[in-house]
This record gives structure tokens, C-alpha cells and sequence, in this order.
């Protein structure tokens, strides 16, 4: 719905549906859309995974924002690297923990993120163990 006051135009959205779910922790995990809720948590889940890959491309890992890359095609080679730095990392994770999840701390959150295990892993074998860094990036679909 959107109104308009005065020479400012205001947009939100209608609220419909509520959906919630208990995740594992005990805690609710509660979504307001205007979607169909099974839909709704299908969708959020979705999209946070690909807030997670943000996040790792972003402030937790490559930092690309402060990138002052302006021209367009290095701009493209820049991402195509990370991505491909991405899939090499996230390789290595796997490699390492295997598909179990990574141990929670003390305080309940997990001590390293996927990506950080995988980067931390890489770095190791890039230096001490180049074989093995080569043989995961040989894995790479």
C-alpha cells in the first residue's frame, strides 16, 4: 500500500500472514509476510543463506565494499576471483569438518563460521601443504 503525504511518497507493506517455527536451540523463529507462511519460511531460508554469502563477501571476509574499483571489466575479474575463492574456501571447509556441523562455544554460537574454517584451512595448505590446496581446487565443480 502506498500513500501519499504531502510531497513525500510513504511505502509499507500489508501484513497477511505470521509464520513461525521452533528452530533448534528452543528459540521461535517468527516471519510476518504477505506470502503463503510455508512459503514465507521456505523464502527466508533461502534468503538467508544468501544474506550468510554477503556477509562473507562482505565485512566478515573479502571486504569488497572498499574496493575503489571503478572501471567495469576489472571490476568483473575482481568478482569472478572471489567467487571462485568462495568455492575453493567452502571446498576446504567441507575437506576439513567434513558435512557435521562446526562446534558451538560456551556461550551457545559457533566458534568459526563455514567460511572462516575454509579460509583458515586454505591459508594453511597454500603455505605448508601446496599439494593438497592444488588437489581441493582440482575438486572444484
Amino acid at each position: 500500500m502506498i500513500l501519499r503525504q504531502g510531497c513525500n511518497i510513504v511505502a509499507f507493506m500489508v501484513v497477511s500472514n505470521i509464520a513461525a517455527r521452533r528452530i533448534r536451540n528452543g528459540d521461535w523463529l517468527i516471519i510476518a509476510s504477505n506470502r503463503e507462511p510455508r512459503n514465507a519460511l521456505r523464502k527466508f531460508r533461502k534468503r538467508w543463506a544468501i544474506e550468510c554469502l554477503f556477509g562473507d563477501t562482505k565485512t566478515r571476509g573479502f571486504i569488497i565494499e572498499d574496493t575503489r574499483i571503478t572501471n567495469l571489466q576489472k571490476l568483473d575479474l575482481w568478482l569472478a576471483i572471489i567467487a571462485l575463492t568462495m568455492s575453493w574456501t567452502y571446498r576446504c571447509a567441507t575437506q576439513t569438518t567434513g558435512l557435521s556441523a562446526i562446534r558451538k562455544k560456551t556461550h551457545g554460537y559457533r566458534g568459526k563460521s563455514w567460511f572462516r574454517t575454509g579460509l583458515y584451512q586454505l591459508r594453511r595448505w597454500i603455505i605448508y601443504q601446496p599439494d593438497k590446496a592444488a588437489k581441493i581446487w582440482i575438486m572444484l565443480p
